[in-house]
């Protein structure tokens, strides 16, 4: 094996994608946002190979001609965060696999900011004061389409594609139980770097049984297929498009595995802590858990 094979095979396993790429379906398209050479740009990825486009992906780019080795490219966020309009996310979305099916009338959405958007490999910051900052890997849905009271039938028509993702909460501050002593439901879902979003965007996956695994420190602290979901991801974008309109570029978190975290694992963030969250046919997201420089 020569140098820049094993620099491309390297590169592949530290996104979870060498075996996404053996078993790649013909239709299965890779998008991502990445930079080289002090540029950032879209491209395409194909196995080892960064195909770029000449603009956003979302606006119907095309190849440049040009192509660089995955092993010479830092993936970016695939979404320029300054072009995203809303991050939203669903809470209490899975039933458990032994337990009866739920459908919930009303999921329970909550927002996120485009400035919580954070990359593969990115630092998740850890205020002094944060008590209890959780993970939560889930399937994320990619808007492609704008929309309005669009029909259950219709919402895979406004949907671009799937990619991996981890919604970190402080879940004490979520309770707001302590009211005006402890940051609101806002910060505990919104701060910065809490909306961990994987390198690939898959255009063509077959969302309805993908197995998701997450790992701290590589140890499995919960997995779930996302054929439990009780509102699956066209009940989901149908029932917010009613309330708001949805536009190209909106990123949709669908709801934690469950049990969120398996019985006798920890999920309380500590600083140093590594991340992973990884979906069936999409990819591998990893993160760090790092103290928020601060005063």
């Amino acid at each position: 094996m020569n140098r820049a094979t094993h620099r491309i095979l390297s590169a592949l396993v530290l996104l979870g994608l060498t075996q996404v790429v053996l078993r790649a379906q013909s239709d299965i398209i890779r998008y991502v946002r990445f930079s080289q050479g002090g540029s950032v740009s879209y491209g395409i990825l194909e196995g080892g190979t960064v195909r770029e486009l000449d603009g956003d992906f979302l606006l119907g780019a095309r190849p440049t001609g040009k192509t660089f080795p995955l092993s010479d490219v830092r993936l970016e966020i695939p979404l320029d965060p300054m072009k995203v309009s809303k991050v939203l996310g669903v809470a209490l979305n899975s039933n458990l696999p032994e337990g009866p099916p739920l459908h919930v009338r009303h999921p329970r959405f909550f927002a996120k900011m485009p400035t919580s958007l954070n990359r593969h490999e990115g630092g998740v910051e850890l205020p002094p004061e944060v008590m209890n900052l959780n993970f939560e890997g889930e399937l994320v849905i990619i808007i492609g389409k704008k929309g309005r009271h669009i029909s259950v039938e219709d919402a895979e028509e406004h949907i671009f594609g799937y990619s991996v993702g981890n919604d970190f909460s402080e879940n004490t501050w979520y309770k707001e139980l302590a009211q005006l002593k402890e940051p609101t439901r806002l910060i505990s879902k919104g701060t910065d770097t809490w909306a961990c979003l994987g390198p690939v965007i898959a255009k063509g996956v077959d969302w309805r049984d993908l197995y998701i695994e997450v790992r701290l420190n590589g140890d499995v602290v919960a997995h779930g297929r996302t054929k439990h979901m009780r509102n699956d991801v066209r009940q989901l974008v149908s029932y917010i498009s009613r309330y708001m309109t949805l536009l190209p570029g909106d990123v949709i978190y669908t709801g934690t595995v469950a049990p969120p975290v398996l019985p006798g694992k920890r999920n309380k963030m500590q600083a140093g802590d590594v991340m992973e969250v990884e979906i069936e046919d999409i990819g591998l997201l990893r993160n760090i858990i790092v103290p928020m420089k601060a005063p």
